[in-house]
């Protein structure tokens, strides 16, 4: 995942790294993606992690697209705040930012616990929900059905909306003494603080409606605590079936989902851009569905073209059929009555 936090409190489009042996991406690994709707950036590569093309290709199609309105329209210097990763410091990418007034700045090794926002302030967080997403959907699903690459994205966009608030990132920024500038807060981070705060316990309905039920009537009774204990059964014996049933439900989706072959999208580029890698938009995958879907429709006609004209073949085939055997009872009977007359 290419993931980008801004200092104001933002977030650029995150990028999606398949692994692909060819690097092809098929239609079933974005089917749930979205135009409009989610604003996320995909390719694919034969290890699944970033190289030098897909750097360069960000830094072109995603982080000088979308800054470009807050660093007036490019003519601006943007401050780009990087780990050491190669692909970060070759050649193309560094005269690439020089050319585009963005200056880089290359974190030194072993510092991007304590100076990189993302490390210090989202991921964790971003894991936490990934993590929860993951069990929620597998217990759903009664590990019935396998996780795929077509259940991936849903799974992290809902927790990349957990994670990339802008508290949370206007947090993580100040924690790096980056932006703006405190040493005193990343300096705080080391110190040990005891205090904690009391979690907020959820009580359940049943719960709720056992405590009504005291206060309307007599705790002590016989009568109140069986009507307690009846209460408590039913309301455990229902969310248990409510939970299953949610759980087959989603199962029989996902299964449905799976039973669908994928085919490799027709991802057409308008220009060659910069860098040699490809980052697809929603839109362009919108555009890739519906190329896809004329194809379908095509090879649909085509097929019902030639089941017709095997059908026309087969009828005019049954035709002669019956028209040879005609003539062939006309020559016996012509031919029996020459025999009889001589």
């Amino acid at each position: 995942m290419l993931a980008t936090v801004c200092g104001d409190g933002t977030t650029l489009p995150p990028g999606l790294i398949y692994a692909s042996k060819n690097s092809a991406l098929l239609s079933s690994w974005v089917a749930d993606i979205e135009a409009g709707k989610h604003d996320i950036f995909v390719t694919s590569t034969p290890s699944g992690w970033t190289n030098y093309d897909i750097s360069l290709a960000w830094l072109e199609q995603v982080f000088v697209r979308c800054t470009k309105k807050k660093a007036r329209r490019g003519r601006a210097w943007r401050m780009l705040v990087l780990d050491g990763h190669g692909s970060h410091v070759t050649d193309a990418f560094i005269d690439y930012c020089l050319k585009h007034c963005i200056l880089l700045v290359v974190l030194p090794p072993h510092s991007t616990h304590t100076m990189q926002p993302l490390d210090v302030g989202c991921f964790k967080p971003l894991a936490s929900a990934y993590s929860k997403r993951l069990s929620i959907h597998t217990q759903r699903s009664q590990g019935l059905v396998p996780i795929e690459k077509g259940d991936f994205f849903l799974l992290l966009w809902g927790a990349w909306g957990e994670a990339s608030k802008k508290e949370t990132i206007l947090s993580s920024w100040a924690a790096t003494e980056v932006w703006p500038m405190d040493k005193e807060r990343v300096l705080k981070r080391f110190r040990k603080d005891a205090s904690c705060e009391a979690e907020l316990v959820d009580t359940s309905n049943w719960r709720s409606m056992e405590r009504l039920l005291r206060e309307a009537s007599d705790r002590t009774s016989r009568e109140a605590k069986t009507l307690s204990q009846a209460i408590h059964h039913m309301a455990v014996e229902s969310e248990l079936l409510k939970g299953e049933n949610r759980g087959l439900r989603d199962a029989l989706s996902t299964k449905k989902k799976h039973n669908k072959k994928g085919k490799v999208f027709d991802l057409q580029q308008r220009r060659e851009y910069y860098g040699g890698a490809k980052i697809r938009s929603p839109r362009k995958l919108r555009e890739a569905r519906a190329r896809d879907k004329v194809q379908q429709d095509e090879e649909e006609a085509l097929l019902i073209q030639k089941a017709a004209e095997k059908e026309r073949k087969a009828t005019n085939k049954a035709l002669k059929h019956q028209q040879t055997q005609r003539r062939k009872k006309e020559r016996r009977k012509s031919c029996k009555g020459s025999c009889r007359e001589g």
